[in-house]
């Protein structure tokens, strides 16, 4: 399974505090056992794109992703920007609780 994580802007180590979309970037996390294996820092271009195809071109950005971990999530439309794949709303805690809550849910 792989697990995107919204990241803040300035500090790696803290989940983006915003809407899920809106974040700069994403850690993508492969589930390996019980823990997590760092795969790689993904950018995200759309981060201040509004409306239009930014479901569309999110849901392309992020379609290897299983789960989605933020501080929140917005509307994303009648179906969500994301229908196919799970979220996880943690508030804006560091990426290390954001992983322990995935652990525990």
């Amino acid at each position: 399974m792989r697990i995107a994580v919204a990241l803040s802007k300035n500090d790696e180590g803290k989940v983006y505090p915003g809407p899920f979309g809106h974040a700069p970037r994403f850690a993508i996390y492969e589930v390996e056992g019980e823990g997590f294996r760092l795969v790689e820092v993904r950018e995200n271009p759309y981060a201040a794109m509004e409306g239009g195809d930014k479901h569309e071109r999110m849901r392309e950005l992020l379609k290897d992703v299983d789960l989605r971990v933020g501080a929140r999530f917005g509307h994303g439309g009648s179906m969500g920007a994301f229908p196919m794949a799970e979220r996880l709303e943690v508030g804006p805690v560091s990426v290390a609780e954001a992983l322990e809550r995935v652990r525990g849910r």
